[in-house]
């Protein structure tokens, strides 16, 4: 299977995602969680430039399927400095989540199902958006998760990311080329799903 009918096959989850949070009611919320509507006006297709402002300045960023992803530098749990670029070689599912959201929670072992069987070739990185240290490390710890989990206190990567709700999932090529995303929870059998596609056309 190439990269365009993957790109199809994601771009079809999303709309699959979409039904997801419209079913199941997710509405506006302290966790982070947003309604269906901001989340097709945050996500849409993916393809779209966004007007961005921080500390005061406005700047655009393009996030568009088909080229290289943003690449960003987060601190992990024990305070490293971690980037996307450092996983170029490798397939990477960029995870933003939140511990208050209780489908991250039923995500999460399918994720490091994932990690554990792949780990050679695929990188899980779990970002937790909003969220500090002490309030991330307990939830790892106690779910026993080997993962890479980074720190996007601040919300900044997830702005740029357009995530409108958690979780979101972003698929990485071994290029770096971003192959789209799936706004809500996907099971095991999704996300080896679309793994096996993405390791089957490189």
């Amino acid at each position: 299977m190439n990269k365009k009918t993957i790109i199809m096959v994601l771009l079809i989850l999303i709309l699959i995602g979409g039904i997801y949070y419209s079913v199941n009611k997710v509405e506006n919320s302290d966790n982070g969680n947003m309604s269906q509507t901001d989340i097709e006006d945050n996500m849409g297709g993916i393809d779209k430039e966004e007007e961005i402002t921080q500390d005061g300045e406005e700047y655009f960023h393009d996030i568009k399927v088909g080229e290289p992803a943003p690449d960003f530098t987060l601190k992990d749990l024990d305070g490293n400095e971690v980037s996307l670029s450092d996983y170029i070689g490798k397939t990477v599912i960029i995870n933003f989540w939140q511990t208050t959201c209780p489908y991250c929670k039923i995500e999460m072992p399918d994720l490091e199902k994932i990690y554990k069987e792949n780990d050679k070739d695929v990188v899980v990185l779990a970002v937790s958006v909003a969220e500090n240290e002490k309030i991330v490390r307990p939830f790892i710890d106690d779910g026993g998760y080997t993962f890479p989990v980074l720190l996007d206190e601040k919300g900044e990567v997830a702005t740029i990311y357009l995530v409108g709700g958690f979780p979101t999932s972003y698929f990485i090529d071994k290029d770096g080329i971003l192959l789209g995303g799936v706004p809500g929870m996907m099971n095991y059998q999704q996300l080896t799903g679309i793994i096996n596609d993405i390791e089957g056309s490189e």
